[in-house]
């Protein structure tokens, strides 16, 4: 893949490819951070500590089908065939952690995923959050709107997030 690089990408939630996006999906990694002062240098920041680091996927799934709705709203489909359902309930007290997910998200090269291990991006548990927000009008395309909050993996040192191969030694 060139070092110079856009279009979309191949969303993947627990091995589950989760069809085409619509207007795009967004990665957003971001450091909190606090400033240190002394009284004796005023204003002027001495230092900066990094108190943590966000890792944030949104994005419109634009296959609206039971399956994609359930697995953004960590529900289940029940029934089968032409008679299936969701069932959403408040979810109070749900850990988002608890049931966090793989998100894999994996460029498009050449009008098709790319099939190089270096190009995927893996959110390793990725707690979902609902963001549903489908107009029902003349003009407007439904699409299935999601978020994704990434958490560190106990499992792998506390890494939230891989750009490129996760079986690459460390």
């Amino acid at each position: 893949m060139s070092d110079y690089q856009l279009g979309p990408c191949k969303v993947e939630i627990d091995g589950a490819d989760m069809g085409k996006t619509e207007g795009g999906v967004t990665l957003t990694i971001n450091d909190s951070s606090v400033v240190l002062h002394t009284d004796q240098d005023g204003e002027t920041p001495v230092d900066e500590v990094i108190t943590g680091k966000t890792v944030t996927v949104t994005g419109a799934l634009s296959e609206v089908t039971l399956e994609h709705i359930a697995t953004v709203l960590n529900a289940s489909v029940t029934g089968a065939g032409a008679s299936k359902k969701i069932e959403i309930t408040p979810g109070v007290g749900t850990s988002l952690l608890s049931n966090s997910v793989q998100m894999i998200l994996t460029p498009y090269v050449d009008g098709s995923p790319s099939s190089a291990a270096n190009d995927k991006i893996t959110i390793h548990k990725a707690g979902l959050k609902a963001a549903i927000d489908m107009a029902y009008n003349r003009s407007d395309q439904r699409v299935v709107n999601f978020e994704a909050v990434g958490y560190p993996d106990s499992s792998q040192s506390d890494v939230i997030i891989t750009f490129g191969d996760t079986a690459a030694a460390s």
